[in-house]
């Protein structure tokens, strides 16, 4: 039974996460649920996650369908959604950069249903259609 247990555990947390911390670089949190985090390699990400890098440091992230972003020093980006289920034919990403720069290269999602994928900017929404790109938001 406790075996059971754990791996019913286990599952809700493969589910949770949405991404993976590949690189830090200085200080790096994510704020989630109200509650402050430093990020390091390894860390999950899960939707509804507001990351925050500080003074001189970084992050690379790599979603779960390949999809990855680097951002830069003093940004705020907010992963709103991340749904990536090609089994199922559902796809829902929306991302948004609040400050900083940002480097992004699509996955999967970029591929299979671009028009699915909604990259926020204070000034607007990057759409994309399997590329990468660079932007800064000051």
């Amino acid at each position: 039974m406790k075996k059971i247990l754990l791996w019913l555990a286990m599952g809700n947390l493969l589910f949770a996460s949405v991404g993976i911390v590949k690189t830090t670089t200085g200080t790096v949190e994510v704020k989630r649920d109200k509650k402050v985090i430093f990020l390091k390699q390894g860390s999950s990400l899960e939707n509804a996650d507001i990351i925050m890098t500080k003074s001189k440091s970084s992050i690379g992230v790599i979603f779960g369908d390949g999809t990855r972003i680097s951002l830069g020093e003093n940004a705020i980006f907010v992963i709103k959604k991340f749904k990536v289920d090609p089994s199922k034919k559902e796809y829902d990403v929306d991302l948004d950069l609040k400050q900083g720069k940002a480097v992004f290269s699509s996955g999967k999602v970029g591929k299979l249903a671009p028009e699915s994928v909604k990259f926020r900017i204070p000034e607007g929404i990057i759409g994309i259609r399997g590329t990468k790109f660079a932007v800064e938001v000051k």
